[in-house]
């Protein structure tokens, strides 16, 4: 059996990636060098209309990347992707995508034909996960949980210095954690999970029903202005102090923080990092998490000794956790391929350091 590569290992110096991070919402896609460093972002709406014009719409956000940067695609030597769902690396396959309609699309291989460079495929939030890890507020840390709150609600752990994937690659799944029985029917099919509670089309739809109950808010003024309400709408009221918006944002905080609370409990981190759309510094929603996160964790010395609420952030990598992740996802690939054994395919600390291709 061939060894991994390590860290120290030649690289080509200009070596570069392109990670795609695909949302139910938008694409964002950037050039990754082998720092990290993001070129030529951009980013563009999702069209989920079918899967063939969800497909062009990745296709059109890499040339446009390109376009960009004014970098050929001849320097490319390889496109990694991050998709909501469930995915099969090894078959480069989405398995199921509620956000995105999909089921069982053979990403990896219309990609490869498409743009005629290899890519390398995994779920979005296992690819952010890494890029926190690699390059942001988790590098160097032997156990950490990155948590995503934007369109969905879903989390990844690195444990002793290994990304934790479980039997389907979907273990941190916290979005379809049921928290209200008796709650609003969820995207999955069953009722009260955490993402129809505090994800970004549930904030979206709680004002909207707030609205239609004759409630006053600011958000009317968004409603006339675009049609329907999205959470950047709930964002921006609240900052403006509209009581709706305040209230909305408050509420899903608490449900996010018992989420935090149960992965704390469940992984027991170093670390928790908080990314995704809706994760805005000093926003109602985050005070809200952290009020609630340091009272449940303040409950009991067990608590208290395992996170302090210093330790729960917002990712410093802003936008781009996903997109490097998703870089990184092609580096993972190549060694797999090479004949590195399935546990050592996911050591993110000692081993999984993009080696470039």
């Amino acid at each position: 059996m061939q060894q991994v590569q390590r860290v120290n290992e030649a690289r080509e110096p200009d070596a570069l990636m392109i990670g795609v991070d695909v949302g139910g919402t938008k694409i964002a896609a950037g050039i990754v060098d082998t720092n990290g460093q993001v070129e030529g972002r951009i980013q563009i709406p999702t069209d989920t209309s079918d899967v063939e014009h969800t497909l062009q719409s990745i296709a059109c956000a890499i040339r446009s990347t390109l376009e960009a940067a004014g970098t050929p695609l001849a320097r490319v030597k390889a496109v990694g992707l991050g998709i909501p769902g469930m995915v099969d690396p090894e078959q480069g396959v989405c398995l199921l995508s509620v956000n995105l309609g999909w089921q069982n699309v053979a990403v990896q291989r219309w990609l490869e034909q498409e743009l005629g460079v290899p890519c390398a495929i995994d779920n979005d939030v296992s690819a952010a996960t890494l890029g926190e890890s690699i390059y942001g507020a988790g590098k160097g840390l032997q156990n950490m949980v990155y948590l995503s709150l934007g369109t969905g609600v879903a989390a990844r752990a690195i444990i002793d210095g290994w990304l934790y994937r479980g039997a389907h690659g979907m273990a941190g799944e916290i979005g379809h954690l049921v928290v209200m029985p008796d709650g609003p029917v969820c995207r999955c099919g069953a009722r009260g999970c955490l993402e129809a509670l505090a994800a970004g089309p549930a904030l979206a739809l709680a004002a909207q029903n707030a609205i239609a109950e004759g409630k006053a808010t600011q958000l009317q003024t968004y409603q006339r202005q675009h049609e329907i309400i999205r959470s950047e709408h709930i964002f921006a009221a609240a900052s403006a102090n509209d009581a709706l918006s305040l209230q909305i944002l408050r509420e899903a905080g608490e449900h996010i923080a018992y989420g935090i609370y149960l992965l704390v409990m469940t992984f027991d981190p170093q670390l928790v990092v908080i990314g995704g759309g809706l994760a805005i510094e000093q926003s109602p929603l985050l005070i809200a998490i952290q009020a609630r996160i340091a009272h449940l964790l303040g409950q009991s010395p067990v608590g208290r000794a395992m996170l302090s609420t210093e330790a729960i952030q917002v990712t410093n990598m802003q936008r781009d956790a996903a997109i490097v992740g998703a870089a990184a996802l092609v580096a993972q690939d190549k060694r797999k391929k090479q004949g590195a054994c399935a546990y050592e395919q996911y050591r993110t600390i000692n081993y999984f350091y993009p080696r470039w291709l």
